[in-house]
């Protein structure tokens, strides 16, 4: 989450420059052994601070994580969830025609 937190704070000076590509991307290992709570937290201040600095956020994660997470604060999750789906399970599976594993 440390990661996760630096990145931010750098994605913000960036868009409070105008300078940088306006595009952070993490992938699920940043998130491997954190609490979903946090995790959650981290979403929530990654679209927080997204919109208020108009940077744009994308974050892979597995989607058997997913449906785990809950929030009491409200957060849903679904409106940011893209419908395309990378999977292996499948002989066309992969990523740009790449098989992974």
């Amino acid at each position: 989450m440390q990661i996760f937190c630096f990145d931010i704070t750098v994605m913000r000076l960036c868009a409070e420059r105008n300078i940088g590509p306006g595009l952070l991307v993490h992938d699920s290992h940043l998130f491997d052994g954190v609490d979903e709570r946090q995790v959650l937290t981290g979403l929530e201040v990654g679209e927080t601070m997204s919109n208020a600095y108009g940077f744009q956020l994308l974050v892979t994660m597995n989607s058997d994580v997913l449906p785990k997470m809950r929030t009491e604060r409200g957060f849903d999750l679904a409106p940011f969830i893209n419908t395309g789906r990378l999977t292996d399970a499948t002989v066309d599976g992969g990523l740009f025609g790449i098989r992974f594993g």
